[in-house]
């Protein structure tokens, strides 16, 4: 079926386009991911200090998408994504010239909040542009294409870590956000937006979103699971490199391999969800990941494949996990998909930036105690989500 509006081409094409522009969000974290330890060493930090380079980004993307979505319901969607792009490029300007890492923080809060402008914005236009039908189905697209940033974004980092320093990185996200603010002030027009919903205010939404089961059961799944992953990638620089002698372009590698699961894990997500639900399914492979981790542990396996192992297999479910509960998220609520999926975006970044910040210098054991308690959370809410759609079905 044919993309509706003022945008032409074919469906694919515009997923291909709304994708990129999401892709920037994760492009900023995984890029840096590997070059957190020079990070810490030129500016003498802590471990703990120098992840907040990634903590305070995702703290960025939360708050940014919390508002993201109701702007874009006001001034349109083209305005706020070409708003949030001039807001990334800034910020990753900024980070060139900082000396500190206080300064540092500063750039890359405000690289996030413009980031966060592109994943909302890309998201609730897919909304918009195709019919009801066929919406969730393109939105399982967009977050399977999206996961290509993750995948390839470490080995990217880490090879220009090792080559041309840290700061290279931001260069490339400069000329990377430039072009993508060109591409839609010459190509992507505005798309359509549906009536809204019945809700007095933004607050009186936010408390009608969260007083849905669906929308609170599916959320907390996808930010649990979310939170389980960032506390990973903020972790396994550090153990890689303490436990295993590995360096920035190898730790890009092995984290290319986990990414590469979850986007063959989005491949499955019609198949399951056609025979089950995708949420629980995809849960439940992110838990039992999590809990091989901590098992390994326990046995003192402390083989480089008892670590990277259980990790494919959350990096798997994830991608099974992720399109299904988004799905789920947008047609939560009728009228405030927009709302519905800042929020949800909000709370999911919001978790995973305080994960991220909090796992501190941890061991493969302490690091599998704490994957396995949020995860098997994740399945619960995913399946107490399940149980409250059949009641109302």
């Amino acid at each position: 079926m044919n993309a509706k509006g003022g945008n032409t081409g074919s469906g694919t094409a515009i997923i291909l386009t709304l994708a990129a522009i999401a892709a920037l969000g994760s492009l900023a974290t995984q890029l840096v991911v590997p070059a957190l330890p020079p990070i810490a060493a030129e500016f003498g930090a802590s471990t703990v200090a120098a992840q907040r380079v990634i903590g305070i980004y995702l703290l960025g993307l939360a708050g940014g998408q919390l508002f993201a979505g109701p702007m874009a319901d006001k001034y349109g969607r083209r305005p706020v994504m070409l708003g949030g792009l001039g807001l990334f490029v800034i910020g990753s300007a900024a980070a060139l010239a900082v000396h500190s890492l206080p300064w540092l923080l500063s750039a890359r809060l405000l690289q996030a909040l413009g980031g966060a402008a592109g994943i909302v914005t890309a998201r609730v236009m897919v909304s918009d542009i195709f019919p009801p039908e066929e919406a969730a189905t393109r939105q399982a697209t967009l977050m399977s294409v999206v996961l290509l940033s993750p995948a390839i974004a470490p080995v990217i980092g880490g090879a220009m870590t090792e080559v041309a320093g840290w700061r290279s990185i931001f260069v490339l996200l400069v000329l990377t956000g430039l072009g993508a603010a060109l591409f839609v002030k010459v190509r992507l027009a505005e798309s359509p937006r549906r009536a809204a919903a019945p809700a007095r205010n933004l607050l009186h939404a936010w408390g009608m979103l969260l007083a849905t089961p669906r929308f609170t059961g599916n959320s907390l799944a996808m930010t649990l699971a979310s939170s389980s992953l960032y506390a990973f990638l903020a972790a396994t620089p550090f153990i890689l490199s303490s436990q295993h002698g590995i360096g920035p372009r190898d730790t890009g590698l092995f984290l290319l391999g986990i990414a590469a699961a979850g986007i063959v894990g989005t491949k499955f997500v019609g198949v399951i969800n056609r025979r089950s639900n995708g949420s629980i399914v995809g849960a439940s492979l992110v838990a039992s990941g999590a809990m091989l981790l901590l098992v390994g542990a326990v046995a003192g396996a402390h083989s480089l494949a008892a670590f990277f192992l259980p990790m494919v297999l959350m990096g798997f479910g994830t991608g099974v996990l992720g399109p299904s509960t988004i799905s789920a998220i947008m047609q939560s609520r009728p009228g405030l998909e927009g709302t519905a999926t800042s929020l949800a975006g909000a709370l999911q970044m919001g978790g995973s930036a305080l994960a991220s910040s909090m796992i501190g210098a941890a061991d493969t054991l302490r690091l599998g105690i704490v994957l396995s308690i949020m995860t098997l959370l994740s399945l619960a809410a995913a399946m107490a989500a399940s149980r409250t759609r059949m009641q109302t079905a």
